[in-house]
């Protein structure tokens, strides 16, 4: 994880001194997670999202914007009388893109990889619940793709979603297809 951090770090001083304008900020909102892949089913499960960004401006229609995000994603089920609901933590890394939306001064693209640490699983049925830390891959890398409307020069608001491109459990543990799925929709305020 200090691997990761510091690679996040580099790229971005790195990246700041290309750069022409650089804003901090902060961003938190509310998930929808499931799984996508064939072997996990089940129905969405609504948390929350929150994390930093640093935005520098490129050129005057392109900024490159590395984030780090706590997530709360997972899965839930509620059908034949059974009460399921499969929680992860994550801490996200996306390398995003944002470019200005032709015709408009506030509309973007956002769009770029994205690296996830699993924290911690754990499943809950019923009220009774098991620790599925060490089943779980450690890493996790997707793409996410989505918009932003900046309200005024400091809040936004986005939607983005975030597809899984590997699968989360390990396969020493249990060789099941199933990848994070997440819609993501926000505010960020920079300063």
């Amino acid at each position: 994880m200090k691997k990761i951090v510091l690679l996040f770090a580099i790229i971005a001083i790195g990246t700041s001194s290309f750069a022409q304008d650089v804003k901090y900020g902060i961003k938190g909102g509310l998930n929808l997670a499931n799984f996508s892949g064939d072997d996990m089913k089940g129905d969405s499960k609504a948390d929350i999202y929150f994390g930093g960004f640093m935005r520098m401006t490129l050129t005057e229609w392109l900024d490159f914007q590395p984030e780090l995000v706590y997530s709360r994603q997972g899965s839930s089920n509620d059908s034949e009388g059974i009460d399921a609901k499969f929680k992860t933590n994550f801490l996200n890394i996306p390398l995003l893109m944002r470019a200005k939306m032709i015709g408009s001064d506030k509309l973007y693209a956002i769009a770029g990889p994205q690296i996830g640490i699993h924290l911690s699983s754990e499943y809950e049925e019923d009220g009774d619940t098991a620790d599925l830390d060490k089943a779980m891959s450690v890493l996790d890398f997707s793409v996410a793709l989505g918009l932003q409307y900046d309200l005024n020069k400091q809040f936004s608001i986005e939607a983005r979603y975030n597809f899984g491109l590997t699968k989360i459990f390990d396969n020493d543990y249990y060789e099941i297809d199933a990848k994070n799925s997440v819609f993501q929709i926000g505010i960020a305020a920079s300063f």
